[in-house]
């Protein structure tokens, strides 16, 4: 007898992984494939989607209730009228127009979208110069699709979108959780090319007879709408309304859940729709985490895995002796001026290492773990400065959730609790209760985050050892502020 279960697909800046989820929310199998951001293209991208999801079967049998499909926000795909990518290539050109537009339009922007139109980045800093100065390829455009929702398009046909996504463009009214037809004329644009906006946790469609036959056993499965994978990852940790949840990974999004949709005064933060109506989410992106502790894997781990690595640094003291790193925590500052070492962080900070000439592998990994650390804190500190909450608790999920040492860390520059899920990849599980509430497997989504969201561990600060992270903290913000003037 076939075990049910739910398939997601969630497709990241460095590539695509999916995942059969159990309705007791523990995962089953995974298979994920590594693209490279710069040169993706939608067909290699297809065909790697299509493996990771045929080389979860292989072998296996499992009755898929649903599909739901999550990814990264900002990125978009342009298809023509035959559902093929029109790719256009980027350049100083496009990124010079892009601040026309946000000199013009910036403001009004974020008033409505809760978003600056980062040039190079934002769909409303492309749209715009593709219109004006690459007409032909403008004129082919069928529709605008963010990467989860041009998944589901390739398994359903159906040309949708979803809020928590779309409102990465800029164009989007937060308020109205729809595409902001006063922004959209404004900057002539058509209007036909905005798909339509469903509802998360509803059936969009069922799977195609047409597609692939490495995963022909989907047909006539229901794809359920899912949504971005950081609000899939608040609802994986069962997020509730003024709660803050950080999503650790290549970078770290930390994000408190309102309920009325708050913009900061000084526009610094990004505030989001929700996957559940009437909530929204503001967040203060900590930027690179997850990628300086790979880089220290790669360049000098010596073959040694993220768990050795993480063994290393426990003999460590606070404070790394003497040893700081700067190698991409930033505090989020979303808006103008948009560094070029870091187009969301509020000061031009180049990598470095500093503080001592020789030092050990092992100071090396704990001085990244604490700069990370150091970043959640500054950008948690922010939302608390946005919101005027104070947060008494911290939920933590990702792939830095896995060391215990970092986490305790975390605890311990924070001075409050860290509570870490059992499933790591609280996306997958925030996708799944999508799934899951879109086929009606449970009751409700509360009885399907009782079934399927469970707490691996809390993480108390120490007392003696957070009071040396103050002045620690204290003395890395110093030096960061010093770097960032050479």
């Amino acid at each position: 007898m076939s075990d049910e279960a739910f398939l997601i697909i969630d497709s990241g800046s460095g590539g695509v992984k999916s995942l059969i989820v159990s309705p007791t929310g523990y995962i089953l199998e995974r298979s994920e494939y590594v693209w490279d951001r710069k040169r993706w293209n939608s067909n290699d991208a297809w065909m790697m989607i299509t493996s990771s999801v045929s080389d979860l079967i292989h072998g296996k049998e499992f009755d898929i209730q649903a599909v739901c499909c999550t990814g990264m926000r900002e990125e978009f795909v342009l298809i023509d009228p035959d559902g093929e990518e029109i790719k256009v290539p980027l350049s100083d050109e496009s990124r010079r127009y892009g601040y026309r537009i946000l000199e013009e339009f910036g403001e009004e922007m974020y008033k409505r979208s809760g978003h600056w139109p980062v040039p190079n980045w934002m769909a409303a800093s492309i749209l715009p110069w593709l219109k004006d100065k690459r007409t032909e390829s403008y004129n082919r455009i069928s529709s605008i699709l963010m990467i989860s929702d041009w998944v589901n398009f390739k398994l359903t046909g159906v040309k949708a979108t979803e809020r928590t996504c779309a409102c990465e463009t800029s164009l989007f009214n937060i308020a109205d959780g729809n595409w902001d037809q006063a922004l959209i004329e404004s900057l002539r644009l058509d209007r036909s090319i905005f798909p339509d906006v469903k509802e998360n946790g509803r059936v969009l469609e069922l799977v195609q007879d047409s597609i692939p036959d490495n995963i022909r056993f989907l047909s006539g499965v229901p794809v359920v709408t899912g949504g971005a994978d950081t609000q899939c990852g608040l609802l994986g940790m069962a997020a509730k309304n003024n709660e803050v949840g950080a999503v650790g990974g290549t970078t770290t999004p930390v994000q408190v859940m309102v309920e009325e949709p708050v913009l900061d005064s000084d526009k610094r933060t990004w505030t989001n729709n929700y996957l559940l109506e009437d909530s929204w989410i503001i967040e203060s992106n900590v930027g690179y985490t997850g990628r300086g502790v790979r880089w220290v894997r790669d360049e000098f781990g010596c073959g040694k895995c993220y768990d050795e690595l993480s063994k290393l640094a426990e003999n460590i003291s606070p404070g790394s002796n003497g040893l700081q790193s700067f190698l991409g925590p930033h505090l989020f500052n979303s808006g103008p001026p948009f560094w070029d070492v870091d187009k969301t962080g509020d000061l031009p900070v180049e990598p470095t290492i500093t503080g001592s000439h020789g030092f050990s592998l092992s100071c090396l990994v704990r001085s990244i773990f604490e700069a990370n650390s150091y970043g959640v804190k500054m950008n948690l500190e922010q939302l608390e400065r946005v919101t005027r909450k104070k947060f008494n608790c911290l939920k933590f999920c990702g792939g830095n959730s896995k060391s215990d040492l970092w986490m305790q860390i975390q605890a311990d520059v924070l001075g409050i609790p860290i509570l870490v899920p059992q499933v790591n990849d609280a996306t997958a599980v925030g996708a799944a209760l999508l799934a899951a509430k879109g086929v009606g497997y449970y009751r409700d989504l509360s009885e399907s985050i009782d079934k399927m969201v469970r707490w691996k561990k809390s993480f108390e600060p120490r007392v003696e050892t957070s009071k040396a992270y103050i002045k620690l903290y204290e003395k890395w913000v110093e030096t960061r502020q010093k770097i960032s003037r050479l």
